[in-house]
């Protein structure tokens, strides 16, 4: 099966989040990506916790369909390999701050010259020029400064940053948007150019539809009371305790009858449908607090998992809020196959997040674990051109690394 990046080469320097998990994008549709590390240490992500068998299990999230070459780039025939490799690369890959790649030799100046169709993706914090070229860019700040952090939390409570990394992983789509967008220019113009992203526009696109209002119309987005799920929603879009002590979510009753049906998977009586408070939908937000307290109430009087069922016999959409391993317990979840498993002989067996795009002609797949700290070494310099001989001298020099002749003599490394 020929996959859709088939027969592209990526150079990836890039490391922790946001640059592994875009580069990781093109590699599950079959790029070759190469990861350039440090010798021994490799990238600095491999040091997160939480690990297992001394490897980091958020590295390995960020890093299959990969190889790693660890190379000494402060050495000039480091710097002399990464060019010849660029000769036939077709991305070179960094999200360093401004300026680093330039001082190590391989700005888009000089790798153009070498190889005019090369596609140079740059992600930083804030931009590769402008007021805040020189400040440190961090997936917590780039959701303040992008306005996430104020939609973010309850009404009387402080803003509060999501619960993941968010503008790392949405930076990291946004590198890999870029870069597709750009290998399809190339195959119209035959030339390479520069792709550019930045956590902090990430997180902007990400409320979009609130920047059209508040551009527009001058809207606040207040934060949400608490248990409401949007700024401007009321409690038809919120979240409820169970009897359980677990929550369930209220998307709308956007449906026939949604307040009859909602009333009787709740046993609320009378019907709120029968309620002349709520025979308006655009007047739900009036009667809020007395409404807020009825589900309040017929929530409590089942669990989690009975309203689920009610639910789901009403016609009524899910809303189990679960933690993370109920994620993977659930069987859409199991069914749209969301988790994926990789084998690899240092760190063993690791599960991993499944595919979320699913083409029918050319699916993504793993055909690589996340790989160990030059685990390619060898096999990148003899594609290379380079000799045993010549290999050797480069491990002895400490250009390249020797960490699979290390592992073979029992030393331990991810």
């Amino acid at each position: 099966m020929t996959l859709p990046y088939e027969g592209i080469r990526i150079i990836d320097f890039t490391q922790v989040e946001q640059g592994p998990v875009g580069t990781q994008v093109l590699g599950d549709y079959g790029a070759d990506v190469v990861k350039i590390e440090r010798v021994d240490i490799g990238e600095i992500g491999r040091g997160q916790q939480p690990q297992i068998n001394g490897v980091s299990l958020y590295y390995m999230a960020d890093n299959r369909n990969k190889r790693s070459f660890s190379l000494d780039l402060r050495t000039p025939e480091a710097k002399e390999i990464v060019h010849e490799m660029v000769k036939d690369a077709d991305v070179v890959a960094s999200n360093f701050r401004p300026g680093v790649m330039e001082r190590m030799g391989f700005g888009y100046e000089e790798l153009k010259k070498i190889n005019p169709r090369i596609i140079w993706s740059v992600a930083s914090g804030w931009g590769q020029t402008g007021p805040y070229e020189k400040r440190i860019g961090q997936d917590l700040v780039s959701q303040a400064l992008g306005g996430l952090m104020s939609l973010t939390g309850d009404r009387d409570g402080p803003p509060r940053a999501v619960g993941t990394f968010i503008g790392d992983y949405l930076g990291g789509m946004m590198i890999a948007q870029g870069i597709m967008a750009a290998l399809a220019a190339r195959e119209k113009t035959g030339r390479g150019q520069v792709v550019e992203t930045n956590l902090m526009d990430g997180v902007i696109a990400s409320h979009l539809q609130e920047n059209a209002a508040a551009l527009n119309a001058d809207w606040k987005f207040p934060r949400a009371p608490k248990g409401i799920g949007h700024s401007d929603s009321g409690p038809f879009y919120a979240i409820y305790e169970c009897k359980d002590g677990k929550y369930y979510t209220l998307m709308g009753v956007f449906v026939p009858d949604g307040l009859g049906r909602l009333s009787k998977a709740l046993e609320i009586e009378p019907s709120l449908a029968d309620d002349p408070r709520f025979d308006n939908p655009t007047r739900w937000n009036e009667g809020s607090p007395a409404l807020r307290a009825a589900l309040e109430e017929a929530f409590k009087k089942f669990t989690r998992a009975e309203v689920e069922e009610r639910f789901d016999a009403n016609g009524l959409p899910p809303g189990s809020v679960y933690d993370l391993q109920e994620v993977f317990e659930d069987p859409q979840v199991v069914h749209n196959n969301m988790v994926v498993e990789a084998e690899h002989p240092v760190y063993g067996k690791v599960k991993l997040t499944g595919f979320p795009v699913k083409l029918s002609d050319t699916p993504a797949t793993l055909r690589r674990s996340p790989p160990t700290v030059g685990e390619h070494n060898e096999e990148m310099l003899r594609e290379l051109g380079y000799t045993d001989a010549q290999i050797q001298e480069l491990q002895t020099s400490g250009v390249t690394g020797s960490e699979n002749i290390k592992r073979a003599n029992g030393a331990t490394g991810s």
